[in-house]
């Protein structure tokens, strides 16, 4: 299944992560790609805060893992990969460990990267720029696009569909 969403805004690309953290659950995988900027810790922040967290999510660019407690053991992992350079780097910030535990939910920046080592259905966000008039000032809108390839990511998108009320 694939789609898109169109954002005018840093606070719907938000909203719309809200939305997606009404049907993820513990085990699910999401990898995020992109244009630099283009909203990737937006929407995962709106996933956040859906989930009900209330700490600031920040890029984790530099420590490549954040963790935020959901509840009881249940966290959210928020890594990105935007710095690393090979498979080998990926598996020894003990990736596995999380992805494996079906306790989490994780989201990976840069996903696409190492998607191909990631042996479990994942959903791909990408989010990149739309840009309306050449030249004229920085883009606002972000073009939000959703690709599953399997069932499981399918069922989880039709009904995040009916929950947000997207078309």
């Amino acid at each position: 299944m694939h789609f898109n969403i169109t954002s005018d805004s840093a606070d719907y690309t938000k909203k719309i992560g809200n939305f997606l953290s009404k049907v993820v659950s513990t085990g699910d995988i999401i990898i995020f790609s992109g244009e630099l900027g283009g909203g990737k810790t937006t929407f995962i922040s709106g996933i956040a805060e859906g989930l009900g967290i209330r700490e600031n999510i920040a890029s984790p660019s530099f420590t490549i893992i954040n963790l935020y407690n959901v509840s009881g053991r249940n966290k959210l992992v928020h890594i990105d990969f935007y710095r690393l350079e090979s498979s080998k780097e990926m598996f020894d910030i003990g990736l596995e460990d999380y992805i494996y535990d079906n306790t989490s939910i994780i989201c990976i920046e840069w996903g696409g990267k190492f998607k191909k080592y990631l042996f479990k259905d994942f959903l791909e966000i990408t989010l990149n720029y739309v840009i309306e008039n050449k030249g004229m000032e920085e883009p606002t809108k972000r073009l939000i696009g959703f690709e599953s390839s399997n069932s499981y990511w399918d069922k989880k998108l039709e009904k995040f569909k009916r929950v947000s009320g997207i078309k």
